[in-house]
């Protein structure tokens, strides 16, 4: 975890936080790839706003729940959700 920031658990997450660790997620339990998103999907599917999603983005990636893997794009993987018991 990135140096002063503290541990990001299920009771701090937004509805923003939420929902995009939600869209992520889809498909997980299925044949087909999954945890996988552009910063335009993740806008286009949980209906917040641009900056909304990109600010929680910010923050989910500097608790390292998700990971940005293609700048340009802004294209995020999933990592971890709080929500679970098992996240880091």
């Amino acid at each position: 975890m990135a140096l002063g920031v503290e541990h990001m658990d299920a009771s701090d997450l937004t509805r923003t936080d939420r929902a995009i660790l939600d869209v992520l997620k889809r498909g997980r339990d299925g044949d087909e790839p999954w945890g996988l998103a552009t910063k335009g999907y993740l806008v286009d599917e949980t209906g917040f706003s641009r900056n909304s999603v990109y600010n929680r983005l910010e923050v989910l990636e500097a608790h390292e729940h998700v990971r940005l893997i293609h700048s340009p794009t802004r294209l995020f993987a999933f990592v971890s959700d709080p929500r679970e018991k098992d996240s880091v």
